[in-house]
């Protein structure tokens, strides 16, 4: 055989192992597409042919206490392009065009896109619908979808909020209770063929939507139209900004109504500016002013530093730190006792109370109060309003916030506090929401009422709470009387710092003898006289407590169950009990009829205020010291009034009721005094006069 015969043959062997090799690895690959994937990719094919289309949740129900309806969801129909089986695209587009918020150009892009089905425009309102199932457009169809829906308008839309065009929540309790209201979607599958069209007998999977939960709050619909009617009104009369009423139970820390202006309607709230949809109740901070009086009151008697009969003096200045501080009144209210220093609302006596609480002891209640804090409510955006850390309390930020400047709050930390004061001395978690039932009525969540803390004691409470009673009897607070109902509150007034404007506020506790309501009137920005708390948000906190107290059936009160704080005129000597140990001086003090209250620590008692021999009243507190200390005894000293000009009997009835002992030399009138009208002594030191 030659050698070129035998080439060709190698060649023909080598192609045939070749093909033998390529025809077996085919054979493996056909074997393992057709046999062993059979399953994996038959189901992939299917996959591949059908088509999802989620199905949206109806969203869960927001009920008042009452189970009265405040946003509910509807079904509303979505407009949805089929471009495989339309017709003609451009009649089409012409035609959609003046029906749809589209023009003609992106209308035909959409629908001339490869693909299966295109949404056009979501959640349309019946008048449009109806106009496009007349033109019966090939290609055209529609879906039923969940459209959320407020049928008491602008009614309580601050804590609602509202919900977006997919149905999540945007604001309000729409969002913060998202996890409750928004269900879990569904899902369906329907088998297509290549060009989109529905395979008959196809495979088709159904996975149903859960709906959402429905949520009932403390809100009552009838309450929060009353506040937010008297707000109305308040807004006209007065060239306000804003304004915000809060209605709380104190008891459980329930909010019945919580109303702000200006306001939006969350059916379209695409039409109003964000600023708008803010809570102001809980996102912004005020300056209480006098309003804040409550706190130090409370703060200050609770601490023992004083009792209601102490007495001060309010020459109209207090001076602190090199600041001059002053009270409303020209010439101030003179001697006057701590019930009068409530009644007439006088700054330099609540500074002296401040300067007896002392640094420590406010800005400890400031933080049992919760102001600078959280209240934790359920919604989003709250505030944690404004005030002072530890260290830059000096002594003149300490003078200012006694009275309510120089410290923001949010109005719901102000009606929190308040509630305190009014329940007894608990500080209550302020809730929204009462419970969670699903669409069967079946309980999900009992949101129950809870204590964050004891602030200050009952007999603290009950004592400021007929402090309060003065106030609106026969102080600033007139214009809040209820006929039959026994009310304590307290007006405030703070100016804007730069421009003319101020924000006045009310908050009044009802009835003071079983607390069933704490209100809060706040109108920010007022610019127009009168601006004072007490002349235009008492009359809104009167208006709208008669009609709720109405509303809710509570009984007038009874006049002579209602704690009534007596003046004492009893007068006895202070003994004197510096050395001695302290059991021996406070059993002393205690058997005397004096209130005792202790300054440091030690046995042996080596100062006190009032000075032994100071003639004052029964129930006044004695303060013993435990060590030379100046600075702490001057918190608890008295101011110096001008005697000048008066006779020997005025002067010394003067001197006699803030417990001052008198020297004098000649007749007459008062033409000189030593110490000078506006030092601070300490009760039982001696006022030299020289009369002429």
């Amino acid at each position: 055989m030659s050698r070129g015969t035998l080439d060709i043959k190698q060649r023909i062997l080598f192609l045939f192992g070749f093909f033998v090799l390529l025809l077996l690895i085919l054979t493996g690959r056909l074997f393992w597409i057709q046999i062993v994937q059979t399953d994996v990719l038959r189901g992939m094919a299917v996959e591949q042919r059908l088509r999802l289309l989620n199905i949206e949740p109806s969203r869960g129900m927001i009920y008042d206490r009452g189970g009265k309806e405040l946003a509910v969801s509807t079904t509303a129909e979505t407009i949805v392009a089929l471009p495989p089986e339309i017709l003609d695209t451009e009649y089409t587009a012409r035609e959609l065009a003046p029906v749809l918020n589209l023009s003609y150009q992106e209308i035909l892009q959409r629908i001339s896109q490869p693909r299966a089905a295109i949404y056009l425009e979501r959640k349309l309102d019946d008048e449009r619908v109806n106009e496009i199932k007349k033109m019966a457009l090939p290609g055209i169809t529609f879906i039923p979808e969940s459209k959320r829906f407020y049928p008491q308008g602008e009614l309580a839309s601050h804590v609602l909020g509202f919900a977006g065009i997919d149905s999540q929540g945007l604001e309000g309790l729409e969002v913060s209770l998202d996890r409750y209201l928004a269900g879990i979607p569904g899902r369906m599958s329907t088998e297509k063929d290549a060009v989109g069209r529905e395979i008959p007998g196809g495979v088709q999977r159904y996975i149903p939507p859960q709906d959402g939960l429905d949520v009932y709050l403390t809100i009552d619909q009838v309450i929060q139209f009353i506040a937010e009617r008297e707000l109305d009104q308040a807004m006209l009369d007065n060239e306000a900004k804003g304004g915000t009423i809060l209605v709380m139970e104190p008891n459980s820390g329930e909010i019945l109504a919580m109303a702000n202006r200006p306001s939006f309607d969350p059916n379209d709230f695409q039409a109003y500016s964000s600023e708008t949809w803010r809570n102001s109740a809980i996102s912004d901070s005020y300056e209480p002013g006098s309003a804040f009086k409550i706190i130090t009151m409370a703060a200050a008697l609770d601490e023992g530093v004083v009792n209601i009969e102490d007495r001060f003096f309010d020459p109209g200045h207090i001076k602190v730190g090199g600041e001059i501080i002053r009270c409303w009144k020209a010439g101030g209210h003179g001697s006057q006792t701590f019930k009068e220093v409530v009644e007439h609302s006088c700054n330099p006596g609540f500074v002296q109370v401040g300067m007896r609480l002392g640094k420590d002891n406010f800005f400890s209640y400031l933080n049992a109060f919760n102001f600078g804090r959280r209240l934790g409510i359920d919604l989003p955006g709250e505030a944690r309003g404004m005030m002072y850390t530890y260290d830059e309390l000096g002594p003149v930020e300490l003078a200012t916030m006694t009275f309510g400047h120089g410290i923001a709050v949010t109005p719901l930390q102000m009606v929190t506090a308040t509630s305190a004061v009014a329940n007894g001395g608990f500080l209550m978690q302020p809730r929204l929401v009462r419970e969670v039932r699903d669409k069967e009525g079946n309980l999900i969540e009992d949101f129950r009422s809870r204590v964050i803390r004891q602030v200050i004691s009952k007999e603290t409470s009950e004592i400021t709470r007929a402090l309060l009673v003065d106030v609106v009897e026969t102080g600033t607070g007139t214009n809040a009387q209820i006929e039959g109902y026994k009310i304590g509150g307290k007006t405030g007034t703070a100016k804007w710092y730069g421009v003319e404007k101020y924000d006045a506020s009310f908050i009044g506790i009802v009835p003071v003898d079983d607390p069933q309501l704490v209100i809060l009137v706040v109108l920010y920005g007022v610019s127009s006289a009168p601006y004072y708390g007490g002349t235009i948000a008492a009359p809104v906190f009167r208006d709208v407590a008669l009609d709720t107290i109405r509303y809710l059936g509570i009984k007038p009160t009874i006049p002579e169950e209602v704690p009534i704080v007596e003046a004492k005129t009893e007068k006895r000597t202070v003994p004197n009990t510096v050395n001695q140990l302290v059991l021996d001086a406070v059993e002393q003090l205690r058997v005397e009829g004096f209130n005792v209250r202790l300054e440091g620590e030690g046995e042996v008692v080596r100062g006190q205020v009032p000075l032994a021999g100071a003639e004052v009243e029964v129930g006044t507190t004695v303060i013993l010291f435990f060590e030379e200390d100046s600075e702490l005894k001057e918190r608890y000293y008295v101011t110096v009034p001008d005697l000048r000009e008066m006779n020997l009997k005025e002067a010394g009835d003067i001197l006699a009721s803030l417990g001052f002992k008198l020297d004098f030399t000649g007749s007459g009138t008062v033409v000189a005094q030593d110490p000078a009208a506006g030092e601070r002594l300490a009760t039982g030191s001696v006022v030299k006069l020289t009369l002429r």
